[in-house]
């Protein structure tokens, strides 16, 4: 499988392994994924996106971005606690603070996400960067609610 291989010959150690468990739990899931550019592999289940795995420009590193909670309604459903996991995750651009971000939206932009607007949001509103297993853990309990809820 590409990611696999785009994985393995970009990555290593810890986060070589979170990533391909993580890859094996979303394909568990009946996500398939395709390939949006060479650093970047959408999952997808009945035309529908719960997120992107994006490796990180340095090759140094990888994370999952591009979850629509402010585009799909049906988020609003997501328990408080998970909503409050995802919240921990805002990606505020940095470009305002004197650093280059390379989200595509620099200075960032004004989003709503659950009902409150965050200023100076990447267009990838919610990122998890080099996640361990604890955080997947946590996300992976997002995608199976997404599983059920969104991506049926």
């Amino acid at each position: 499988m590409e990611i696999k291989e785009t994985l393995m010959n970009n990555l290593k150690d810890e986060s070589l392994e979170n990533a391909l468990v993580f890859v094996d739990y979303l394909i568990d899931k009946g996500l398939t994924c395709k390939k949006e550019w060479a650093a970047g592999f959408r999952f997808i289940k009945n035309d529908k996106s719960p997120c992107l795995i994006v490796l990180t420009h340095n090759k140094d590193g990888w994370f999952i971005c591009d979850m629509p909670v402010v585009h799909e309604p049906e988020w609003a459903n997501l328990s408080d606690e998970l909503k409050a996991f995802l919240l921990e995750h805002i990606k505020i651009c940095n470009v305002h603070l004197g650093n280059k971000c390379g989200c595509g939206s620099e200075p960032g932009i004004s989003s709503n996400i659950f009902g409150k607007v965050y200023e100076n949001v990447c267009t990838a509103e919610i990122q998890l960067i080099n996640p361990d297993p604890t955080v997947l853990d946590k996300f992976k309990q997002v995608i199976d609610w997404w599983v059920v809820n969104v991506g049926a």
